[in-house]
């Protein structure tokens, strides 16, 4: 008797599962002259017999490889390849009531003597003096609030080498009425 139960179920799905590949099909055409397609039958139905059932294969992909554009740059081949860092100030620095600010930058490898290049600091998108030889500069009397600071490497006609990472960092000053 512990295996009638089973077996009914089995049974059961069994056939629940041969009702449902078995359905049909029926086309009709409804008063507006659209053709509707369904499992109930009509008098005015017509069965449809299907000989194979309906699959898609797609069709074979090939990968689209996308070239990054090569961007014109005026560097040539003899342009050293520096790195640029800004060491001081930091990211998101804060200064109470500065007289100077002192930024200095790491560069790798050395600016390059012969070609003439040098260093260009830029203060909230305006250049800060000419470009120099020397990696650090003293910001005087900057004006309450955030800054952003970047540092290029430039060639002697101006045209930018490399440009740093920028740094964001923030002046606070007492209020005059204090």
């Amino acid at each position: 008797m512990a295996y009638d139960a089973p077996m009914k179920y089995g049974l059961l799905l069994l056939l629940l599962v041969a009702s449902i590949t078995e359905a049909q099909i029926y086309r009709t055409v409804d008063n507006d002259g659209n053709i509707v397609y369904t499992d109930v039958p009509s008098d005015n139905a017509e069965e449809i017999v299907i000989d194979i059932t309906p699959s898609y294969t797609p069709p074979e992909i090939t990968p689209l490889i996308v070239e990054e554009p090569l961007l014109e740059t005026s560097q040539s081949v003899d342009d050293p390849l520096y790195k640029l860092s800004i060491t001081s100030p930091a990211q998101n620095q804060s200064f109470q009531n500065p007289e100077t600010i002192i930024v200095t930058v790491g560069v790798s490898p050395e600016l390059s003597e012969l070609r003439s290049d040098k260093l260009l600091f830029k203060l909230d998108g305006k250049p800060i003096g000419k470009p120099q030889v020397s990696s650090s500069i003293t910001l005087v009397e900057l004006e309450r609030g955030s800054h952003i600071l970047v540092v290029s490497a430039v060639d002697k006609s101006g045209n930018v080498l490399k440009r740093s990472k920028s740094v964001l960092f923030h002046v606070h000053r007492r209020s005059v009425a204090q």
